[in-house]
């Protein structure tokens, strides 16, 4: 199980010296580096991303605030010189705070965290019958076997039931419902598209056939299909 990440912070020196780091972490792999959190919020959009690394003070926007602005957050580590912020951090449920320069030893711990918390997601994705999600103020329980697919819509997504004739629309993004829904049931196929794998009838390069519906297949989710 690899842990794919970004790191984050204005000084190329620090983020030099944190992926040195972590190259010595055979199942951390690094995805990208940004100098600025601004950068980074479309880029989740389209990535699966497990973990970020992230300095809180920098000039464009503080690392907190960044995570309190993020629907959905990946699981995240705060790495800077300032005590101050611990108390913030923690209470934003960061993973860990690492104060620079990083000890060689309170990375691993961290590290060691962060599988942890995949371990038990991913053990608990095996039983998972149920989502819960807030619509229209209320909190609705879905049963997994009711969802033929969803369609994400930037800061939203439409859960299209199998025997419901409006989807029901809810504040999230597909990064974040595919954190909730069990991997053994459900596929990414498209940028904007999560299909429940039970419901699929037909499967070529280009699109996906459901019941009631035909779908696109993105490019670079064409190997997921592949597997599939």
């Amino acid at each position: 199980m690899k842990i794919k990440c970004l790191l984050i912070d204005d000084e190329p020196f620090a983020l030099n010296i944190l992926e040195d780091d972590l190259l010595s972490f055979d199942k951390v792999e690094i995805l990208h580096k940004f100098n600025s959190p601004i950068d980074v919020v479309d880029y989740l959009r389209d990535h699966e991303v497990d973990l970020i690394f992230l300095d809180i003070q920098m000039p464009e926007k503080l690392g907190t605030q960044f995570i309190r602005e993020l629907t959905n957050p990946p699981l995240f580590i705060f790495t800077t010189a300032y005590h101050q912020y611990a108390v913030e951090g923690f209470e934003l449920n960061a993973v860990d705070y690492l104060l620079k320069p990083i000890a060689k030893e309170r990375l691993t711990s961290a590290i060691r965290k962060v599988e942890d918390i995949m371990l038990l997601r991913a053990n608990q994705n095996n039983i998972v019958d149920h989502i819960v999600v807030n619509v229209e103020y209320k909190k609705i329980k879905i049963f997994i076997n009711e969802i033929s697919y969803i369609e994400g819509l930037k800061d939203y997504v439409k859960i299209y039931m199998v025997n419901r004739n409006a989807p029901l629309l809810t504040r999230s993004n597909l990064r974040g419902m595919e954190k909730i829904l069990p991997v053994k049931d459900f596929l990414r196929i498209h940028n904007s598209y999560i299909v429940n794998k039970n419901r699929i009838q037909h499967v070529a390069l280009t699109k996906l056939t459901l019941p009631e519906i035909a779908l696109p297949v993105g490019k670079k989710y064409v190997g997921n299909i592949e597997i599939f």
